[in-house]
């Protein structure tokens, strides 16, 4: 049976620990690994009398305890999540929007909408640009906060509470547009058997925001909360 070394034991851990973008995870689990092992060998190296399992005991005790790194990396993960979920937003409300648009002109009955319906349709396509706009102000704001070495954690939430709450506005508005349609509204039922094929979109969409605000949430004992130091924005 293999030897569990300090080093396995320690990345294991923090492995468990961590949630996030999944490559994103393993790329730093790898880096952690690696440079545990660089820094034993660099204890080998300058005392060579120590043996190998000492090394690297001195090189997890030399890289910090699990409850103060544990948040930092969380952080990181965090704000990758973050960034992906800002990215999608801000490239997919104007794809949603201008679908929309062609749609209803290639299934439009030739009656007028009442003015009613149209202002609501109107606030429908703003609300759906404010919101790109929003998000694509977040990604701005990520880069510039971790500049100035400040934390992006609290934007990570918005981002989060943005993305659920722009989902939930866009399926209303959806049930309400397809139930006052002119000349061929329909009954809340029907609104909602109409708009199935579009869950899994919008599933996917809010799944994106409840995983940034579950990223930021304390996880386990010890684990702590997120940390507070600067966080690297991924750049796509």
């Amino acid at each position: 049976m293999e030897r569990v070394t300090a080093i396995d034991s320690y990345v294991s851990e923090l492995d468990r620990r961590l949630h996030g973008p999944r490559r994103r995870k393993a790329d730093m689990i790898v880096e952690v690994r690696d440079g545990l092992h660089d820094a034993a060998e660099a204890v080998r190296a300058d005392s060579p009398e120590v043996d190998p399992a000492e090394a690297e005991r001195r090189a997890v005790a030399e890289f910090g305890p699990l409850r103060a790194v544990a948040p930092e990396f969380q952080a990181e993960l965090a704000v990758a999540q973050a960034w992906r979920t800002a990215w999608v937003f801000a490239v997919a409300l104007p794809l949603v929007m201008t679908l929309s648009t062609l749609l209803w002109r290639s299934t439009s009955t030739g009656v007028a909408p009442t003015p009613g319906y149209h202002e609501l349709a109107h606030a429908n396509d703003l609300f759906l640009v404010a919101a790109s706009v929003g998000f694509a102000v977040a990604l701005l704001l990520m880069h510039v906060l971790a500049r100035r070495a400040a934390s992006p954690v609290a934007l990570v939430r918005v981002v989060g509470v943005g993305a659920v709450v722009t989902v939930l506005a866009m399926m209303g508005a959806g049930i309400v547009l397809a139930m006052g349609a002119p000349g061929r509204g329909t009954s809340l039922w029907g609104a909602l058997l109409g708009g199935l094929p579009t869950l899994p979109g919008y599933g996917l969409l809010l799944y994106l925001g409840v995983r940034c605000l579950r990223l930021t949430r304390p996880r386990g004992p010890g684990a702590g909360r997120p940390s507070r130091r600067p966080a690297p924005v991924p750049s796509a």
